[in-house]
C-alpha cells in the first residue's frame, strides 16, 4: 500500500472514487433523489480540481498495487462549534473503496492524517460523522476520538445530524 498526496491529475480519480464510496456507504439509507442531488454537487471533476488547488486542502490517496483504494481530505482553517483548539484541522472525508474494507487502508489513511496534522503544527483533528454510520463511529472511537457536539449535514433535501468528534494531536 502506498499513500501519497494527490495532485491535480488525480481529480477524475478522486471524483469517481469519492462518488462510488459515498454511494456505497449511504445509498441504502437515503433516497435515490437525495443521493444524486448530493453527488452532483460534491463530486464533479471541476470540484475536485478546485479542492486540489485550494492551499488549505490536502488530499491523500491510498493505492494498493497501483489501484486507488481510498482517500482522505484534510482542510485547514475551519472549525465547527464545540471544537476547542488553537490550530484545528478538519478531516473532511475519509473513504475506503468496498473491495479494500477490512484491509487496513482506513487505518493507514488515518495514521497519515494524524502524522500530517502533527507535522503541520495542528493541535486537534476534528470531523463530522453521521449519527447512523455505526461502522465509521466505531472506527473513530478506536482511534480515540471523542464527541464534542453536533452539526447539520444536508444530503440532497434531507437535513441529517452529524456528530462532531475531536482528537488531540
Amino acid at each position: 500500500m502506498r499513500i501519497r498526496a494527490a495532485v491535480l491529475a488525480d481529480a477524475a480519480v478522486l471524483t469517481e472514487l469519492g462518488a462510488r464510496t459515498f454511494r456505497d456507504s449511504f445509498a441504502q439509507d437515503n433516497t435515490p433523489e437525495d443521493m444524486e442531488a448530493f453527488l452532483s454537487t460534491h463530486y464533479r471533476p471541476e470540484l475536485q480540481e478546485a479542492e486540489l488547488r485550494d492551499p488549505r486542502n490536502l488530499y491523500l490517496l491510498a493505492e494498493v498495487s497501483g489501484v486507488p483504494a481510498g482517500f482522505a481530505l484534510l482542510r485547514d482553517g475551519v472549525r465547527e462549534q464545540g471544537v476547542q483548539a488553537e490550530r484545528p484541522l478538519n478531516l473532511v472525508r475519509l473513504y475506503v473503496d468496498r473491495p479494500y474494507l477490512g484491509a487496513k487502508v482506513g487505518a493507514a489513511l488515518m495514521a497519515r492524517c494524524l502524522e500530517e496534522g502533527r507535522a503541520r503544527g495542528h493541535d486537534v483533528l476534528w470531523l463530522g460523522v453521521w449519527e447512523h454510520n455505526t461502522r465509521a463511529r466505531a472506527f473513530y472511537s478506536r482511534w480515540g476520538f471523542v464527541e464534542v457536539g453536533e452539526m447539520s449535514f444536508l444530503l440532497g433535501s434531507d437535513p441529517q445530524r452529524d456528530l462532531v468528534l475531536t482528537l488531540k494531536l
